[in-house]
């Protein structure tokens, strides 16, 4: 049963139980204490029903936003709002006729929900479509990136696009080792938990307001855990067996554009409410693919020192903003126009 069905139910129950208390006031008319207790019963449950109600008109309608990992209600309202158009590859991006390939530089972007606008509400405020809008006519800017994505799916997603790219921007946050993590159990699959409780599960999964406020509670009460998370991801690149692991995926995709002669870009992004300490990590990451010969573009620098509200899309969803997203695309206009 979804949201609305359960809203609809509610308000027929409020219906009905006004004229209930409707008929114990007209047809009811001796006084007693029995009819008394049922009216007051009746009023006072109507009441709240109707302010529940009223509670689940305003977060369905007006709390349609991202929390970073899309399990709320509130973030599948969103997906449901903006997370188009969906074109037939199945990414979040226009449909690219095989017209549009032809005496064009072909530029991918390749990543997860960093490069796929996760938090966005409008493609065009997304980095790859502001690349496309600087570079004009001779370019041909087509994003390439799911949710959750890993490196692995990153490059399966290059050698299955229909048409090959001149140029590649890959897009890399640093959980792009988690899935090589996980194997290696340094870090578990989910950090959410749903309760145990059946009923306080339906409720939470049916009732936009009830499913707002338990993941608010939630997120205080185990910020410990969400931060160990960061906490393994720094310890999986020190690893060393799974670091090598994860290199080897990272060459793939290097050896790859280095055979077909495609030119390689790497956006590095650092965890953007703790950039100062993602920068052991985005070293690593950087001095892999400066060691290999490729451009990269290290944001940690950049950014460190700044406050992450002016770059996350929100205060539950770490995911760059549009300013951000604005300012990478400019460093990338740059990086397109002077490279060879």
């Amino acid at each position: 049963m979804r949201p609305l069905q359960i809203t609809i139910g509610f308000v027929l129950l409020t219906v009905l139980l006004l004229v209930w208390a409707h008929i114990l006031r007209s047809r009811w008319t001796k006084p007693s204490k029995l009819r008394s207790v049922l009216m007051k019963g009746s009023v006072t449950v109507s009441t709240v029903i109707c302010l529940f109600l009223l509670l689940e008109i305003v977060f369905y309608s007006s709390f349609a936003i991202t929390d970073g990992s899309g399990f709320t209600l509130a973030s599948r309202r969103w997906s449901e709002k903006y997370w188009h158009p969906i074109n037939s590859l199945g990414y979040r991006d226009v449909e690219h006729p095989p017209a549009e390939f032809q005496n064009k530089q072909v530029i991918f972007i390749v990543g997860d929900s960093f490069a796929a606008g996760y938090g966005i509400n409008q493609i065009e405020n997304r980095f790859s479509n502001i690349l496309q809008r600087n570079l004009g006519e001779e370019y041909l800017v087509v994003n390439v990136a799911q949710s959750n994505w890993g490196t692995a799916q990153e490059y399966k997603a290059i050698l299955s696009y229909p048409y090959p790219p001149k140029k590649i921007v890959l897009s890399y946050y640093l959980n792009d080792i988690h899935r090589v993590a996980a194997k290696a159990g340094l870090i578990r699959p989910g950090l959410i938990e749903y309760p145990h409780n059946p009923v306080l599960r339906f409720s939470i999964n049916r009732s936009y307001f009830l499913n707002f406020v338990y993941w608010r509670l939630y997120r205080f009460q185990n910020k410990a855990t969400i931060e160990n998370f960061w906490e393994r991801l720094k310890l999986s690149y020190a690893d060393p067996n799974v670091w090598a692991a994860h290199e080897a995926e990272l060459e793939q995709i290097v050896t790859y554009t280095r055979n077909q002669g495609i030119d390689l870009t790497v956006v590095v992004f650092p965890h953007l409410t703790a950039v100062k300490d993602s920068a052991p990590i985005t070293s690593k990451v950087t001095e892999f693919f400066e060691r290999n010969k490729v451009r990269v573009l290290n944001l940690q620098p950049m950014l460190e020192g700044r406050d992450p509200a002016t770059m996350i899309v929100n205060s539950l969803d770490p995911h760059p903003n549009e300013a951000l997203n604005r300012e990478v695309a400019e460093l990338l206009t740059r990086m397109m126009q002077t490279a060879p």
